[in-house]
């Protein structure tokens, strides 16, 4: 991440913790979720993203975009992670249960893009969603996970081949994407840390590229699924108790 990020909607200054974290939350989840194949691994990176950011707080309430912040961490979390899980146990799709708006055509689609998501190595995995959905260039993946300009064109090149080939899409622009977009009102879209939000916030404009629609039909879909579970709740609770722990080390780094 090129570490600028965008709020939904007019920028927020000086915003509580709890009404960042309702507003943030189940869109920094979905996206880590797509990030990562291990659901446990996605909400231990996100819990510890807000809790760092909840011990900050004074600071970063003023920041234009402390999601920016947020998913940073997050990021940096998810691929630490992912270097070593690959290798202890494969991957996993997540158990969320579907949104109530959601219809079974969009249910089967994302259902079906996170089980291809998790065959995915995690390589290939991350890649796809940061150059598909977030548009980050191939140089700046590679900048930002020490990665060659190689390894993350063929990374991407892979991880599309298998994509298409397990939901049984074409890899050509879909001039009918956009009529399958998931539908959600302006405030069920929460907040999109991503460099395609613009693009995001206009349902009737879905990406040509099929792959990155796809991919955003199913960030829609965990988004509103997110929401609506008990997960904001379970963890703003987590949150506020993980801090604790966030600011005696830092007071104890400090005395050292």
């Amino acid at each position: 991440m090129t570490g600028q990020a965008h709020t939904s909607g007019a920028v927020r200054t000086a915003e509580p913790f709890d009404g960042f974290f309702a507003r943030s939350f189940p869109g920094m989840t979905a996206r880590a979720l797509l990030l990562c194949g291990h659901p446990q691994d996605a909400e231990d990176a996100v819990q510890e993203a807000y809790a760092a950011a909840f011990a900050r707080w004074e600071r970063l309430r003023h920041y234009d975009a402390p999601d920016a912040w947020v998913y940073r961490v997050v990021r940096q979390r998810l691929w630490a992670v992912a270097r070593d899980r690959s290798r202890i146990r494969p991957a996993e799709p997540d158990s969320l249960q579907p949104p109530p708006s959601a219809g079974v055509e969009q249910t089967v689609e994302a259902r079906a893009v996170l089980t291809a998501l998790a065959e995915l190595p995690s390589r290939q995995r991350t890649v796809l969603v940061l150059n598909c959905l977030e548009g980050m260039t191939q140089e700046a993946i590679a900048d930002e996970l020490g990665l060659t300009r190689g390894a993350v064109a063929s990374s991407v090149f892979k991880a599309r081949a298998q994509l298409v080939k397990a939901v049984g899409m074409s890899d050509k622009a879909d001039a009918g994407s956009s009529r399958r977009a998931v539908r959600a009102r302006h405030d069920d879209l929460g907040l999109v840390p991503s460099h395609a939000l613009a693009r995001l916030r206009d349902q009737t404009a879905a990406p040509a590229d099929p792959v990155a629609a796809a991919l955003r039909r199913t960030e829609l879909w965990l988004r509103a699924a997110v929401a609506r579970s008990e997960r904001p709740s379970r963890q703003l609770a987590a949150v506020r108790a993980a801090s604790a722990d966030v600011c005696a080390a830092e007071a104890e780094g400090e005395e050292e």
